[in-house]
């Protein structure tokens, strides 16, 4: 075990999008089976854990990286129902280290959109607290514990920007990373329930669904994975709230190569070709000005996935 942080650490905690997303089965217990791949993108959350003199205390804050989106803290629930929260009792309860720690979560991923931001957050406390408490546990420990918190949180333990993933989204396989590319984020005001999306959605699948096949896997090339893009929460989706269906129809009209819903929804994104950032931005400007659409911004698809860093308060 390595020595404890004298100071604190801070990491950054990355959005998703589901570059394609099926269901394939419905488990006895609720729980669906699914086939993802998952793509890291730079917009970013942040957490800040500083040693404290007990138990576990979380201060969230609101960012202002994407204007117009507004006060992101009060799309939250009750701090001690919080993702980070959760993820610290466990890794707390894992290690059997008493709880004392000072925690700071800046919000930038808009919450119930389907970029993950719950989960990275998740992902990033446990990765935080294991470099300040001495890296007691490995990756496949946090990744394990990581996963009774959420379904994508193992996706944001495992160190890679770009992954497959089935079961229910939990067991993992690195693919060829992409060139980083601008992806352009319409965040809607609608907002969508992932459990009410999943039961709408099994109400319309035939399942069990066979996998699909994947060719496109091989390719780092982003023509090819665009033959991949699907969503099957998108059916439900489009039809309760047919403004998101327009605007994503407007990203695949500026260019995108890759247009879907991300996760369950709500937030959809489009993928340009590496270079595009000038068509990126207009596409962008196109979505803000839509009727249903309450920010939209360009990012850029991740190729390395951010550490853990000392800070000091």
């Amino acid at each position: 075990m390595k020595p404890r942080m004298a100071g604190g650490v801070s990491v950054q905690c990355p959005a998703k999008v589901n570059l394609f997303l099926r269901i394939l089965a419905r488990e006895d217990s609720g729980y669906h089976q699914i086939e993802t791949l998952f793509q890291a993108i730079a917009l970013f959350d942040r957490l800040e854990a500083y040693p404290a003199r007990h138990g576990i205390e979380l201060e969230v804050r609101g960012s202002d990286a994407v204007p117009g989106l507004g006060d992101l803290t009060a799309d939250l629930d009750d701090p001690d129902s919080n993702t980070v929260v959760r993820a610290a009792r466990a890794f707390f309860d894992a290690t059997g280290i008493a709880p004392a720690v000072f925690l700071v979560l800046t919000k930038a991923i808009p919450a119930r959109t389907g970029l993950g931001g719950g989960s990275s957050d998740a992902a990033g406390a446990l990765a935080a607290l294991n470099m300040l408490h001495g890296m007691p546990l490995h990756g496949a420990d946090l990744m394990r514990i990581g996963g009774r918190i959420g379904a994508d949180v193992p996706f944001f333990s495992a160190g890679m920007p770009t992954a497959l993933a089935w079961g229910r989204g939990d067991r993992l396989c690195g693919v060829q990373r992409p060139p980083a590319a601008p992806v352009v984020l319409a965040i809607p005001h609608t907002r969508i329930s992932t459990a009410a999306a999943y039961r709408e959605l099994s109400d319309m699948l035939v399942l069990p669904a066979p996998p699909a096949r994947l060719p496109g896997l091989a390719s780092r090339d982003w023509r090819s994975l665009a033959d991949l893009q699907w969503n099957d929460f998108e059916r439900a989706s489009f039809e309760r709230a047919p403004e998101l269906a327009e605007v994503r129809g407007a990203l695949e009209d500026g260019g995108a190569l890759l247009a879907r819903m991300t996760g369950s929804g709500s937030a959809l994104f489009g993928v340009f070709e590496a270079g595009e950032e000038d068509r990126a931005r207009r596409a962008a400007e196109a979505a803000d000005s839509m009727a249903g659409v309450r920010a939209a911004l360009v990012a850029s698809t991740l190729t390395k996935m951010p550490g853990v860093e000392p800070r000091h308060p």
